[in-house]
């Protein structure tokens, strides 16, 4: 008898460096473009366009944090996505409420929506309302910020539980960045339809060592409004400062999907 025919070898996984993407990395609360630490650069290292914005009032943005709101981080984002081809968005913690509102704007210039330990919202909510339904975890760290509208971190109360498996100088580095948080975002309710975000594909990184947005709200988050597929990653609340080579892998792969 003939020998049998071996079975077909697999197709190749994705090459990130062959197939080149365009990602746009969203920060969160209290943060700027390089509270992202060395993921953005192993991203380009693999051949990809990475942009990292300074969301308004944040970082080197001029806008002053005090009249900043949700619709205008959307807006930010969506300007960003018109000027290119479609990207795949991230959003790190409150970043996934940002990536959501610009979902809205430019639904056509998203391949898909990836949240990082991020803010995965219904329609009608605000991250303020998502945050009450776990005990305080980040607000012992909350200060008054230096203006009206505002808050800040303390960096000796808030780095245990943003980093607190991060090496230290990733910790030192973190806590150099942090600002001034304008308060607009936090309690502003999004509007979500689903002909723009709800059409969307999403993806969800949870963090299961996360002490600011719990693992059993990022696993609420996602049984409301389901995502595929969900990466767990054994980390705290910045898992680009505790693993950055495994989340720029991570986003690589689901960039070429």
């Amino acid at each position: 008898m003939p020998d049998p025919m071996p079975d077909p070898l697999p197709d190749p996984l994705p090459d990130p460096a062959r197939d080149p993407a365009r990602i746009v990395l969203v920060h969160g609360a209290w943060g700027r473009a390089s509270t992202w630490g060395e993921v953005p650069a192993r991203l380009a290292a693999l051949g990809h366009e990475v942009i990292a914005p300074d969301l308004p009032g944040h970082g080197a943005d001029p806008a002053d944090p005090a009249t900043v709101t949700l619709a205008q981080y959307a807006a930010r984002l969506a300007e960003l996505l018109r000027a290119g081809p479609p990207a795949l968005l991230v959003g790190h913690s409150m970043g996934g409420m940002a990536i959501s509102a610009a979902a809205e704007l430019a639904p056509d210039r998203i391949t898909r929506l990836v949240y990082v330990a991020a803010f995965l919202p219904q329609d009608g909510e605000s991250p303020l309302d998502l945050m009450k339904r776990q005990s305080d975890t980040i607000r012992p760290a909350l200060r008054p910020g230096p203006g009206p509208g505002t808050t800040t971190l303390d960096p000796a109360a808030a780095l245990p539980l943003l980093a607190q498996d991060a090496p230290p100088e990733a910790q030192a580095a973190l806590a150099a960045a942090l600002g001034p948080q304008p308060n607009r975002p936090q309690t502003d309710r999004i509007h979500l339809t689903p002909g723009n975000f709800g059409r969307l594909p999403r993806a969800y990184i949870l963090c299961e060592a996360d002490r600011v947005i719990t693992p059993a709200l990022q696993r609420d988050m996602i049984a409301a409004s389901p995502c595929d597929p969900v990466f767990p990653l054994p980390t705290g609340h910045f898992p680009q400062l505790a693993d950055p080579d495994r989340l720029a892998r991570l986003l690589a792969d689901l960039a070429v999907l």
